[in-house]
């Protein structure tokens, strides 16, 4: 049987991905969103670091999880007005040393750091 991966050029369209799909069958278990809202199966949904109207895709590298309430929030204002480096280490320690069907956390984790370096640099 073949497993399916979540990688780097593994991309989803529309605004479904193997993340929040994990999330939702209760394979990742997450308490608080990536800006540090309560998150639930109901509230979930996926956050472009890099907003998709400008050019961010929907790549691991790309998302994480929060709130649709959050998501709204920020809209496609830049990550830097809405970034709390508390809240976001909060949300990485949910993924430390995570294993599931084809997900690495600490891979992901990095992706992600990596992407919020760029972006918070771009200004």
């Amino acid at each position: 049987m073949k497993v399916n991966t979540i990688s780097l050029n593994n991309p989803a369209f529309g605004y479904s991905h193997e993340l929040k799909t994990l999330y939702k069958k209760g394979l990742i278990k997450i308490d608080y969103d990536f800006y540090g809202h309560r998150l639930t199966k109901d509230t979930v949904t996926l956050e472009h670091l890099k907003p998709h109207s400008k050019g961010g895709k929907t790549t691991l590298s790309n998302l994480v999880l929060a709130t649709k309430q959050s998501n709204q929030k920020r809209g496609n204002r830049p990550l830097k007005e809405y970034y709390n480096p508390d809240a976001a280490e909060n949300y990485f320690n949910y993924f430390k040393g995570l294993l599931v069907r084809g997900f690495n956390g600490d891979k992901y984790i990095r992706l992600i750091k990596r992407t919020i370096s760029n972006l918070l640099k771009e200004g």
